[in-house]
């Protein structure tokens, strides 16, 4: 492998790959906890050895480039601890040391924003099976544009300067069009064929190039697919029996990032996976045609921005209108298809705790539901009612609770059954003119179910005249870990319960239930509770 380090230092190392297979192939997306350095022993993966290595070989780019550094460092980790159980220290494999500074903190913050994300491909032609990638990097030439986010081409011109000599090693899979058998990988590993391909060897990342991408708004899944091919595939590692616990994931905020240079203020941004319009989807349906979204930074949940979904309705449609706001990056076509929505063209993360996002709005009569793919069938959580009053409020779906979910497309079960899962979309239901704005999607693998959330306050598995009962027991009452407290903030009000009346009459699937009460019964309760309202 070649590589340059943030220092500017070169390696040149002749490595042979190999495709692993059995026992070796289940094990390679284990989550490691550690990462053993030759002569120094193990090191914290995600806390210490992942964020030593970015700031060591690529400390000065800016954050998507340092994120997709994260990921190459990381899975070029996990590929050396599985063939040879050990990884150097240095030029011959990857700098952990580098200068001997701790990293700062837009290095921690790309290792844990890509926490135990790694590297794959699927093997097509011989075995049939998924292969961890060998994920090379050079320093590469250094970039002078233009840049076209739609055509990028070769960024990379004759002319540009190459300080380390090292741009003959980058390959450019996806302007090449190469995928599969014809993705022959770079020089620095063997080179396969189509009838014979070397699967780990999927190219080699720039990492100037990187750094270019990222300062023209390129997000980091795509810079990893421009080097390393469009069909190359990102996961989280497997937890299950490793002892490791990954945090909560942010998916896409829609925030500016710094260049993380010293004394550059340098500011780019990007929608992340939700950079097409909402009516990419012939999903969505017709009377939506003009609906749009765009990056607003005149309001956030967090950070610096957050994106505002017009929705543009033709009333004369007389019907309920379905947003699909698609998710996927943006070079992960190949093959003359589109892959957007699906597995290949997302973060793959394990189908555990929860998903969701931050909405806000002051247009009322809305619904939403997230989708995803399971892995290859589609499932979609079950519709909430939006709440209009101009404030952020959280919507999550928990996985493994079956009655969140409900069968969509493509086979769907009514529920999440697959290890790993992806977005497929966020989808708005209507019927009129609207303006969402949209933020923080995440994944939250620590997430257990609070049945607060949905109104079921005494736990009993039913949302009921019960829970009314204790919410107006409670009502005015201070304390994020009261029985009443829906929403999590400080203090149980009438926004708790309209999470209550939104869910009324529904159960959790978490207890034994009992028959819902008729709906006679259900409108008095919902009158009873108008009228203490508008006592109070």
């Amino acid at each position: 492998m070649v590589s340059a380090g943030g220092n500017g230092s070169m390696r040149i190392v002749a490595l042979v790959v190999f495709v692993l297979f059995g026992d070796a192939a289940s094990a390679q997306f284990a989550a490691r906890p550690t990462i053993t350095v030759t002569g120094l022993g193990a090191k914290a993966t995600e806390s210490d050895y992942v964020p030593n290595v970015v700031k060591s070989e690529n400390g000065l780019a800016s954050f998507e480039a340092l994120k997709a550094q994260a990921v190459a460092a990381r899975t070029f980790a996990y590929y050396k601890m599985q063939t040879a159980g050990t990884i150097a220290d240095g030029t011959s494999d990857q700098v952990y040391t580098g200068n001997g500074q701790p990293p700062r903190q837009i290095h921690l913050d790309a290792a844990a924003a890509t926490e135990g994300e790694i590297l794959w491909v699927r093997d097509n032609i011989g075995a049939q099976s998924d292969v961890l990638l060998a994920s090379f990097y050079v320093a590469g030439s250094i970039p002078t544009g233009p840049f076209d986010f739609e055509n990028p081409g070769f960024i990379s011109e004759p002319g540009d300067s190459d300080p380390t000599n090292t741009q003959k090693w980058v390959t450019f899979p996806y302007a090449n069009g190469q995928f599969g058998g014809n993705n022959p990988g770079t020089p620095l590993g063997f080179i396969g064929t189509p009838s014979n391909p070397n699967w780990p060897n999927r190219g080699a990342m720039s990492q100037n190039g990187g750094d270019y991408l990222s300062d023209n708004s390129l997000n980091y899944l795509d810079i990893l697919k421009y080097y390393y091919g469009a069909d190359i595939q990102v996961r989280t590692a497997t937890t299950a029996g490793t002892g490791v616990t990954f945090g909560r994931k942010v998916l896409t905020s829609f925030d500016d990032y710094g260049s993380g240079r010293p004394s550059d203020g340098t500011i780019t941004g990007h929608e992340g996976v939700f950079n097409r319009s909402p009516t990419f989807s012939s999903s969505t349906t017709a009377n939506l045609a003009g609906s749009d979204a765009v990056r607003d930074s005149t309001t956030s949940q967090s950070g610096s921005s957050s994106q505002r979904i017009d929705i543009v309705y033709d009333e004369a449609s007389g019907e309920d209108f379905l947003l699909r706001h698609v998710a996927g990056a943006r070079y992960s076509d190949y093959d003359g298809s589109s892959n957007v929505a699906s597995q290949v063209a997302n973060v793959q993360f394990e189908s555990i705790g929860s998903v969701g996002f931050w909405l806000k709005t002051v247009d009322p009569g809305l619904e939403v539901s997230i989708a995803l793919d399971d892995p290859t069938t589609g499932d979609r959580g079950v519709r909430r009612s939006v709440i209009a009053d101009g404030e952020w409020h959280e919507y999550k779906w928990q996985l493994d609770i079956d009655t969140q979910w409900e069968a969509w497309a493509g086979g769907g079960n009514g529920q999440i059954d697959g290890v790993n899962v992806s977005l497929d979309s966020i989808q708005l239901f209507g019927s009129s003119d609207a303006t969402v704005y949209l933020d923080t999607v995440f994944w939250d693998p620590t997430d257990t179910f609070d049945q607060r959330s949905v109104g079921d306050f005494n736990s009993d598995g039913m949302v009921d005249a019960a829970d009314y009962t204790v919410w107006r027991d409670n009502f005015l009452a201070f304390g994020t870990d009261n029985a009443a407290n829906a929403n999590g903030d400080t203090i149980v009000t009438e926004a708790d319960y309209d999470i209550w009346a939104a869910n009324y009459g529904t159960t959790t699937g978490v207890t034994s239930l009992a028959v819902p009460e008729p709906a006679a019964a259900v409108m008095a309760a919902l009158a009873i509770a108008a009228s203490f309202r508008r006592r109070r």
